[in-house]
C-alpha cells in the first residue's frame, strides 16, 4: 500500500510541477497584458521562467525525497533477499 501511495505521489508531483509552471506564465501574462501585446508576451515568458524555478525548488525537493525513499526500499529488499538466502 505504501509503495502505491509513493507512486501516486510521484505522478502527482509531475502534474504539480507542470501546473506551477503554467500558473507562473499565466500570472505574468495577467499582470502585464493590459500594457500591450509585447508586454503580455514578456510577462508570460518571465512568469514561465519564475514558475519553472519555483517548480524546480518545490517539486524537485519532493522528487529527491521520493528517490531517497525508493533507494531505501531497494536496499531493504536486497537485505531481506540476502538474509533469506543465508537461512
Amino acid at each position: 500500500m505504501t509503495r502505491a501511495l509513493t507512486d501516486v505521489l510521484a505522478g502527482l508531483n509531475t502534474v504539480f510541477a507542470f501546473l506551477i509552471t503554467l500558473g507562473g506564465g499565466f500570472a505574468g501574462w495577467a499582470h502585464l497584458h493590459e500594457r500591450g501585446a509585447s508586454a503580455g508576451l514578456v510577462g508570460a515568458i518571465s512568469g514561465l521562467m519564475a514558475g519553472f524555478a519555483l517548480a524546480a525548488v518545490v517539486c524537485g525537493t519532493l522528487a529527491t525525497l521520493l528517490l531517497i525513499e525508493n533507494h531505501l526500499h531497494n536496499l531493504l529488499t536486497a537485505a531481506e533477499r540476502d538474509r533469506a538466502r543465508k537461512q
